[in-house]
């Protein structure tokens, strides 16, 4: 370049001198063109370098779930305007994670807070869903369950088939099933495929209802049914036969009309026991009968309703005991109701009692309550059967009870009187050597 010059300044008619100056110039101004060029291209890439270095870094917090680092730049080229679009794709999702956490912390709670279990399984069978009341269900925890083939989770034998025919045809379906382990329980399911956008089934997801105890109502009103039918039919079978006899010409036969009457009378008495008490049982179900509650002494009411058995414990030759503080805490409750669970108690003492048998009736106080009990040298009560003493028409002996003239119904009335007044009953017992009911009563506040 400077031989260039030269020979050009030459042409030009310069001197030596003056070319070299010249090109000395233009070398200097080449040469600072060259720095000045690298001092803006050094200090581009220094700010694109940072600016990068930055959009790195917030890359990396994104991938941990950190969106809180934007890029700062206030450039105005492509760097500028990827950083902005980098900061605006950062929010973006920012809020789109959030809304989508929200939705799936919203599905969860509502799923959490469900009495219904929910399972759903993908194509594989294997659980993708298990919810909190699924693992109450089958005493598995979502953390054991999620991941495993449901078969692993849940054993049962109709449940595999149920699951495998929805995922092959997609129509929900619904069946009961009846769980063993854990107690028996009864479990209605209803099973529904999730369809990818092509209509094909690619998950199942299905919904369990412990009907345990809808269907433990739905026996005892059968068997509700069937007994008031059958207690209403015995007695009126028998007064019917009864009545044919006497208008068949026993009405003539003075003895035998008599003796008729007196059986007939028996039945009737029966009768009205048995609707009387089905009566007081709806009406205290219910709600139906105001209870008079003031404070009430239980040595008094103890009292008299011994005093009411004692000519029939007499007759058997049982005693009758009464293990009764002269001073006693009074309870909030209603007399007459109170001598109702008295009198059935005692009924029931004295009748299961063999002959020359013993009663005792003790009375103390208790903690903030009074506790009674009522017990007997009786022929006991199974084990099995003490669950279920107090169930309406429910009869450890169904034979020897109707011979006794009861109507089934006495210890439930019992039950549900003591818990109206917001005590509790119990019963104790042990075949061959007696039974034991005990009621607690809160202390009268007024007192």
């Amino acid at each position: 370049m400077i031989i260039s010059l030269l020979t050009i300044g030459l042409y030009a008619g310069l001197s030596f001198k003056e070319h070299y100056l010249i090109a000395c110039v233009v070398m200097l101004a080449v040469l600072l063109a060259v720095l000045i060029s690298l001092g803006i291209g050094f200090m581009a890439a220094r700010r694109m370098g940072k600016t990068l270095t930055q959009m790195t870094q917030a890359a990396r917090k994104m991938v941990r779930g950190d969106f809180s680092e934007l890029i700062r730049t206030d450039s105005k080229d492509e760097i500028g305007d990827l950083a902005r679009s980098f900061n605006a794709m950062s929010i973006e999702l920012q809020n789109k994670i959030e809304t989508l956490t929200k939705e799936i912390d919203e599905k969860q709670a509502i799923l959490s807070g469900m009495i219904e279990g929910v399972i759903a399984i993908d194509r594989n069978q294997r659980i993708i869903l298990f919810n909190s009341a699924s693992e109450g269900m089958f005493g598995v925890s979502s953390y054991r369950a999620l991941g495993r083939f449901h078969w692993e989770v849940i054993r049962h034998s109709r449940l595999n088939p149920l699951f495998q025919e929805v995922l092959e045809t997609g129509v929900p379906k619904m069946e009961e099933l009846i769980l063993r382990y854990g107690g028996e329980r009864i479990l209605r399911v209803q099973a529904a495929a999730i369809p990818t956008k092509k209509g094909n089934p690619w998950a199942v997801v299905a919904v369990f209802h412990d009907i345990t105890q809808i269907r433990n109502l739905e026996k005892i009103r059968k068997e509700f049914v069937a007994n008031v039918s059958h207690e209403l039919r015995t007695p009126l079978t028998s007064i019917k036969g009864f009545v044919e006899t006497l208008r068949n010409g026993a009405v003539n036969d003075p003895e035998k009309s008599l003796r008729f009457l007196e059986i007939i009378e028996k039945h009737t008495e029966r009768l009205n026991r048995l609707i009387t008490d089905l009566l007081n049982l709806s009406q205290i179900e219910r709600g139906k009968i105001e209870m008079d509650l003031k404070p009430v002494n239980l040595v008094d009411v103890t009292s008299r309703v011994i005093s009411n058995f004692k000519e029939t414990a007499d007759q058997k030759g049982q005693k009758i005991k009464a293990n009764i503080p002269p001073v006693l805490p009074h309870v909030l409750a209603d007399e007459e109701r109170m001598e109702t669970v008295m009198e059935n108690l005692l009924d029931n003492a004295v009748k299961y009692t063999p002959n020359n048998g013993e009663i005792t009736v003790s009375a103390f106080e208790k903690d903030d309550g009074v506790q009674v009990e009522v017990a007997d040298t009786g022929i006991g009560i199974p084990t099995n059967s003490l669950p279920r003493i107090f169930e309406r028409f429910y009869r450890v002996d169904k034979a020897r009870s109707r011979e006794l003239g009861g109507t089934g119904l006495g210890l439930s009335i019992v039950k549900h009187i003591i818990e109206t007044h917001g005590g509790k009953v119990r019963a104790e017992s042990e075949v061959g050597k007696g039974s034991r009911f005990i009621f607690n009563l809160p202390k009268s506040p007024l007192l």
